[in-house]
């Protein structure tokens, strides 16, 4: 795992703290809502595809050990 995707992951997952903090203000706007509510989708499905890759290496290098 690079520097940078650690970085990418935690901007991201930082991106995602602060929409849900939003959405979950008494103030926000119906129209930023569903904008924030898409970003947030399209976050998660980046963060599952880090961490599917990440679940794909750690088990091949626990194989390559285990060999």
């Amino acid at each position: 795992m690079t520097k940078d995707k650690i970085i990418d992951y935690k901007r991201l997952r930082d991106e995602l703290d602060q929409i849900l903090e939003e959405m979950q203000s008494e103030q926000v706007d119906i129209d930023q809502a569903l904008k924030s509510y898409k970003r947030g989708q399209e976050i998660i499905t980046e963060l599952q595809k880090y961490l599917k890759s990440a679940e794909n290496k750690v088990t091949k290098l626990t194989k390559d050990f285990s060999d």
